[in-house]
């Protein structure tokens, strides 16, 4: 059934403020498979340009997990959106986030760090007039040899504060490969340095595989504070460079009972990355998250 632009903001808005956000990871068998996650097409393509957002819908996909620029200019996408029932469930700002590139929020130069937040305040204003719920956001490297990693925390620990503070969306902090406070413990320590009920965390299965960790042990480290679980795979062999490439499921490392206990009834989006044929590597994605298909091919 279409939905109209009331009924589409007025869906956001109620996952917004809802205590346990879900898109929903429903459970249709005793194995508890999310049947309806939400996607994130630009990670398939690298961009929503000409992106058919109803055959999403249409593949059992039930909401968008998108980055900053889609925010800049909805006019394209949005009626889509609305058309194909999709909730815009998070806005990803890891992309935005390219150290020695555009700054990060614990930068030692202080006006870079001042140009990160700028921008991410910018989108949490978009994010507050469309009603999405989750700002996702991630630690940087530490600034070259001026700083220490005493510094580079406090430095974060004062720029989610100041994010939390500026809008509705719960900011989110995940952990990343080769960056500072990578781990779901040190996550879940800056989480807990914070002290806000609008910052939590996420956990991005892709990642927790490239660092060594196991996604459900790594949910089972950060409870409470874990709120979204992003779900690509990995590549994890001996000898061969470590790359977040964001495989399709099933051609890397991820098990799909840990990552199901990961995810247990959290929200979760698919983040895989595959522009060649990104339907099939959609369909695939679900297929493999509800058992009907162990790996893709």
């Amino acid at each position: 059934m279409k939905m109209t632009r009331r009924d589409f903001i007025t869906t956001t808005g109620a996952l917004a403020g809802a205590a346990m956000l879900t898109l929903h990871a429903a459970r249709a068998d005793k194995g508890g498979s999310p049947l309806s996650p939400a996607i994130n097409p630009v990670f398939l393509t690298g961009s929503l340009d000409g992106w058919p957002l109803a055959d999403l819908a249409a593949i059992g996909y039930r909401g968008l997990e998108l980055t900053p620029a889609c925010l800049d200019n909805p006019a394209p996408w949005l009626a889509q959106a609305e058309e194909a029932g999709l909730a815009l469930f998070a806005v990803n700002a890891l992309p935005d986030l390219r150290p020695y590139l555009t700054g990060s929020l614990s930068d030692a130069v202080e006006h870079r760090r001042r140009a990160t937040l700028d921008r991410l305040l910018a989108t949490l204003r978009r994010m507050r007039e469309l009603h999405v719920p989750f700002l996702v956001v991630a630690p940087s490297r530490l600034a070259e040899n001026y700083q220490s990693v005493e510094e580079a925390r406090a430095l974060l620990v004062e720029s989610l504060r100041e994010l939390a503070a500026a809008g509705d969306a719960t900011i989110l902090l995940e952990g990343a490969p080769f960056r500072l406070f990578a781990s779901a413990a040190e996550i879940a320590a800056l989480v807990d340095a914070v002290a806000s009920s609008q910052v939590a965390a996420a956990l991005d299965v892709g990642h927790c595989l490239l660092r060594g960790e196991s996604p459900a042990d790594a949910a089972k480290t950060l409870g409470p504070h874990l709120r979204y679980v992003q779900v690509h795979d990995a590549e994890v062999r001996c000898g061969f460079p470590l790359l977040d490439a964001h495989l399709p499921l099933g051609l890397g490392a991820a098990g799909r009972q840990d990552v199901l206990a990961a995810i247990a009834d959290r929200p979760c989006a698919v983040t895989v990355t595959a522009p060649d044929d990104p339907l099939s590597a959609a369909r695939e994605a679900l297929a493999w998250l509800t058992g009907q298909r162990e790996s893709p091919g």
